[in-house]
Formats: C-alpha cells, sequence, structure tokens
C-alpha cells in the first residue's frame, strides 16, 4: 500500500508538523510494509530511505494544487493534515481534493473546528471544514464534539472516524528531570507549558497557587514557555501583565518563569518534573490539545476548564474538570492531589488506562485499519 501524508513537518515549529511525525513513526512501527511519502511544506527537511520519504515541495502561500497532487497522485491513500492557518479558506485545497478524486482514497483529518457563532469570520470556518469533509471519502477528527458538528452539516456518519490524538509516552525520573532543568526538589510543582497566551489563563492560576499556599503547601508553578516567535501585541501585554501580576500578589518566589522557548529534547524532563499540570483554557475551538497528550503520556494528573478542548479528561476522571476562570476549583483539587494518596492513586491508575489507549502506537493502529478498509 502507498501512503502519502499532505502536512507541515519537521523541523518546522509547527504543532501539526511534530502530530505528523509521531502519526507517522507509530504507523511505521506497526506496520512497516507501507510505502509512505510525506508531501510537506518548504522547511520541511527532505528524507529518503526505505519505504519512506520526504518530500518538501509546496508552500502555503502560493497555488500549490498541482505541485502536491505530482507527489501524490500515484498513491492508494492520501491523507491531509488540515488546520485552518496552514490551508486559509481559498479554493486551493478544494480543488486538490477534486483532482485527486477518482485516482486515490482520501483522507482529511481536521484538527479544528470552530463554530460559526464563535468565529470572527461568521460561518466562513464552518462552512470551509464541511466543503473539504464533503470532498473527502473519510474524516478523521479526534474529539465527539467535532464529530457532532460534522454530523450536523451533513456529513455522512459513516464517512467521520473518532481517533484520539496522540499521547508520546514518557517515564522520566521525577529527581532526574528536576535537576536537568535546575528545578527545586523538595516541594510541589504545578506546570503550565506553551507559549503564553491570554487564553491560557495564566492569570487564574496564579489565584490558584496563592490559595494553595495559603493551606501552607510548598508549592511552585512552573511555566515553562515565553512568547511565541510571532507573538502579537495583545500577547506581549498580557506577559506583562502576568509579571505585575506575580509581583502583585507576592508570588516572585514561587513562580518559575524562565519566558524561553524549550527544545523537544527538554518537554520529557518539563512533564517528568511535575506533579500536577493546569489546563485552565477558556477557548471555543474544537480541537484536541497536544500538550494535555503530553501529560496524560508522562502519567501526570492533569486539572482543566471544562470546555470541549479537554472532553477527554472525563475518560479519566470527571472530577479534575473545573468550569472556566475557577482558581478555588483549581487549589481544591490541586490540594486533594496532594494530600489524598488514594484519590491520587485513583487518578494515576485511570491516567495508566487512558495513556495505553491512547498511545501514539494504539493511535497508529486506529488509522492503518482505517487504511485497510
Amino acid at each position: 500500500m502507498r501512503l502519502a501524508f499532505v502536512s507541515t513537518y519537521l523541523p518546522q515549529q509547527c504543532g501539526i508538523a511534530t502530530y505528523t511525525d509521531y502519526l507517522v513513526n507509530g504507523i511505521r512501527t506497526v506496520s512497516p510494509e507501507l510505502n509512505i511519502t510525506i508531501a510537506a511544506e518548504n522547511g520541511a527537511s527532505p528524507q529518503k530511505e526505505r519505504n519512506f520519504e520526504v518530500v518538501s515541495c509546496w508552500n502555503r502561500n502560493e497555488d500549490y494544487t498541482e505541485s502536491i497532487f505530482d507527489h501524490v497522485k500515484e498513491s492508494d491513500i492520501v491523507h491531509i493534515q488540515h488546520e485552518y492557518s496552514i490551508y486559509k479558506f481559498d479554493d486551493r485545497l478544494l480543488r486538490l481534493l477534486q483532482r485527486l478524486e477518482g485516482k486515490t482514497r482520501r483522507v482529511i483529518t481536521i484538527h479544528c473546528i470552530r463554530p460559526a457563532q464563535f468565529s470572527e469570520r461568521g460561518a466562513i470556518d464552518e462552512q470551509y471544514a464541511q466543503s473539504i469533509a464533503q470532498l473527502a471519502d473519510d474524516v478523521v477528527v479526534h474529539l465527539e464534539s467535532q464529530k457532532a458538528i460534522l454530523e450536523r452539516l451533513g456529513i455522512p456518519i459513516e464517512k467521520i472516524h473518532v481517533i484520539p490524538h496522540g499521547s508520546e509516552l514518557s517515564n522520566v525520573d521525577k529527581k532526574k528531570a528536576r535537576t536537568r532543568l535546575a528545578l527545586p526538589h523538595d516541594s510541589k510543582i504545578m506546570l503550565s507549558f506553551g507559549f503564553v497566551k491570554p487564553h491560557k489563563c495564566l492569570d487564574v492560576m496564579l489565584k490558584a497557587l496563592k490559595e494553595i499556599l495559603e493551606h501552607n503547601i510548598n508549592v511552585y508553578l512552573f511555566i515553562a514557555g515565553g512568547l511565541a516567535p510571532t507573538a502579537k501585541q495583545k500577547e506581549k501585554d498580557y506577559l506583562e501583565s502576568i509579571q505585575k501580576k506575580i509581583e502583585e500578589l507576592e508570588l516572585q518566589s514561587y513562580v518559575i518563569l524562565p519566558n524561553r522557548f524549550f527544545p523537544n529534547e527538554a518537554v520529557p524532563y518539563i512533564f517528568g518534573s511535575s506533579d500536577v499540570v493546569l489546563f485552565p483554557y477558556y477557548e471555543e475551538d474544537r480541537s484536541a490539545s497536544g500538550s494535555f497528550h503530553l501529560s496524560i503520556g508522562a502519567k501526570k494528573p492533569i486539572i482543566a476548564s471544562r470546555i470541549p478542548k479537554f472532553e477527554e479528561l472525563k475518560n479519566i476522571s470527571d472530577e479534575l474538570l473545573i468550569l472556566p476562570y475557577n482558581s478555588s476549583g483549581i487549589a481544591k483539587i490541586a490540594l486533594r492531589l496532594f494530600r489524598d494518596e488514594d484519590f491520587l492513586h485513583y487518578v494515576l491508575e485511570r491516567t495508566e488506562i487512558y495513556r495505553s489507549k491512547t498511545s501514539w502506537t494504539s493511535v497508529a493502529k486506529m488509522h492503518v485499519d482505517l487504511y485497510k478498509k
């Protein structure tokens, strides 16, 4: 079977590039006989080895239709990884899907679906997702809430496949991780990972930290990240407000904020160093979170907002979900995780089950089963 992916790819600093790398490596592990080509956006490193090739052949700012078509037209299956910011809202991707009709099986993973009522563009996002789903032969989504929107838009249910985002399994020793990152050893560490952005609600985390400290718990908040290279002014202003909030709440001694980008090789140590990972986000996009699955893969307790992005957390424990902006809810759950060994054991046991179910090997098998149909 000849399988082609259309995606961004490493070393591009792009979540879709990282996702595709994890997925392809998983597929190559479970089905090494598959012949895989990645038709990657310019910026990817070309590779060629037995049954695997990466071709850097298109640019999101140009008309890529024919270039991608020429590189994937001989494949049995073409699997496109879609994200709005990569493909925009014009007709180029639609024309590519039309050109491939009858020549190959067209699979598309729609990583994000933005409902019309929450988009600054109105119905455009929703209508575009509908258009590409109609032209594809099979559609992969990560969440049930995404599936529900596609069903409402008239996409046949037999065409939609819910396959979870994969979890990279890691088992880094906590003491070694903290030594490597120069973090405190004899304390609890709550982690926030990734670029600093307003929707991640770091201000809510700070309020929760303040409340936890009032219970005489030796705890730190480790904000492992900084501004994105493409950060807008509102994000720069938000980081400044967070730094002022830390001073205002007198938390300078309890917040670790390096304000820098961490390379991929440091990521397992970052998650390995933590006792709990916080996701009190507030956003209305229907999309899974790679950082959330890194936490699961590291077998770490998670506290997250009760929003579609983290709906999977109910598969571990619904008690770990809090309403948006509920800093006291975060504090109360964290305190129980720190103090109640039975509750912590329950959460870790359930996390172990879900990380096995969503390992990249398991997710790769689900994809291969879909391809073989």
